[in-house]
């Protein structure tokens, strides 16, 4: 797998390449975001991890740009860790957010759940799911709500088709993460509360019948509109 790491501390940036290399990935670094959208566009990478603080483009213009151009999954990696920072990259189209110091452990496995998720989207699959006036076509990738394509960001939709996927179940805030991130092991369930929100907001403002509860100290379900 081909790691584009876009960080603007040369020494961090060797580092992590050394670890990534070690566990077994090709690694390019870039140390503007200039560079980081010029490198993207001339090499197949599985995946770009983005510093946010950058000393032109900012990561979140990266980000938004990358995005336009195609589905590279996207890694946010930086060392702002407030709610507001995460949203606004998970709002532009990140893939996952994470927070520095990293462990090289988790964030090898982080990159192969983002990689492993867009290999699943590209496959084919006849498979679609209904809730009330809410259809979601894996194979096109579109949620259509009264028949109308209401555009999700990539980490919306899948949050939307594991809810359907499991209608009536509640889900605990480590399975959301295990489910929709693919990492299986406790992390940062305020990502989870982020995008459970930004996913609630998107489903009311088409005026969906979906609709994501709360249930408190256990997680979140989506349950079927009374008939």
């Amino acid at each position: 797998m081909r790691v584009l790491i876009v960080e603007d501390e040369a020494r961090l940036a060797r580092l992590l390449a050394l670890e990534l290399e070690h566990a077994g990935f090709d690694t390019v670094t870039a140390t503007t975001g200039r560079e980081a959208l010029d490198r993207s566009t001339q090499g197949d990478f599985d995946c770009m991890l983005l510093d946010v603080m950058l000393p032109d483009l900012s990561g979140f213009e990266v980000c938004r740009r990358t995005r336009q151009m195609g589905d590279m999954p996207i890694i946010i990696v930086s060392a702002r860790g407030q709610v507001p920072d995460k949203v606004a990259g998970l709002e532009l189209g990140a893939d996952d957010y994470v927070v520095k110091p990293v462990n090289s452990e988790e964030l090898a496995a982080r990159i192969r759940a983002v990689a492993r998720r867009r290999d699943l989207v590209n496959q084919p699959d006849l498979r679609r799911y209904r809730i009330g006036n809410v259809v979601l076509l894996p194979e096109q990738h579109q949620v259509l709500v009264d028949g109308q394509v209401v555009p999700f960001t990539p980490l919306e939709f899948r949050m939307l088709e594991h809810f359907l996927r499991e209608i009536n179940r509640v889900q605990s805030r480590n399975a959301l993460l295990d489910a929709v991130w693919g990492v299986d092991f406790a992390g940062d369930t305020n990502l989870v509360e982020v995008t459970v929100g930004r996913l609630r907001r998107r489903l009311a403002d088409a005026h969906s019948d979906a609709t994501i509860e709360t249930v408190r100290g256990v997680g979140y379900v989506l349950r079927s509109p009374p008939q």
